[in-house]
């Protein structure tokens, strides 16, 4: 998808990042991201996710609108008790003229995932679907105003490996906005620049982040897993 004019004045700024340029946007643009889970946590990402020009957004939550999801960044009081899909794709719609926001399909084949699944069986089971089909994905680790990403680029390590062991993390603070940017910052990465960020963990604790590579554990499935074609 070639970038028209009104499109790269649109996105004039990212294109200057070094190491970006229209290429990279074009892949955004070509994107079909599924997002599992569209709480207050998920928030930040997708308003990140859309204002970076990822083409389409599938939404998957079949949850309605809480009052706890009031912290995040897209749902307003008159939101709760209806569907976080439909508010979110209000919220969403005025950021891009350019981005496509609908609830995920049945059966629609994603070319990305950004996993902010609200339990840690949610979150392996759809980190596992996205593993399956040789897509990048991240998942968005809570732990109160701060937490953990995991970045899976195909082939990589599975999220099973990467994963903390320890349980589910502290509820959800305000500060986790900054957590599920930097998900969405890891997402992009490995869309518009395939290669460029390999298998790992970010931690984010008190506002400060440490990457570590991610390591197989023996005997997972994913030891057979291999980068899907371009």
């Amino acid at each position: 998808m070639s970038l028209s004019d009104d499109r790269i004045a649109r996105w004039a700024r990212q294109l200057l990042v070094p190491g970006f340029g229209e290429e990279a946007q074009e892949r955004l643009l070509g994107a079909r991201v599924r997002v599992v889970g569209i709480d207050a946590v998920a928030s930040a990402a997708l308003v990140y996710l859309v204002q970076a020009g990822v083409g389409r957004l599938w939404l998957d939550d079949p949850e309605d609108v809480s009052p706890a999801d009031l912290a995040g960044w897209l749902f307003p009081p008159s939101a709760v008790g209806t569907s976080r899909v439909d508010a979110a794709r209000s919220a969403l719609a005025p950021l891009s003229a350019f981005v496509q926001v609908d609830r995920y399909p049945t059966g629609g084949v994603p070319t990305a995932a950004l996993v902010c699944a609200p339990s840690v069986v949610q979150a392996v089971t759809s980190a596992e679907a996205a593993r399956r089909a040789g897509i990048p994905h991240v998942v968005v680790e809570p732990d109160g105003d701060g937490g953990a990403v995991v970045s899976v680029p195909p082939g990589a390590p599975c999220y099973s490996c990467a994963r903390s062991t320890a349980g589910a993390g502290r509820p959800p603070e305000p500060g986790v906005a900054a957590l599920a940017a930097l998900g969405a910052a890891e997402l992009i990465h490995l869309m518009a620049q395939p290669g460029s960020v390999t298998g790992r963990r970010v931690e984010l604790v008190r506002g400060v982040a440490t990457a570590r590579p991610t390591a197989r554990l023996a005997g997972c499935a994913c030891a057979g897993a291999q980068p899907a074609e371009a």
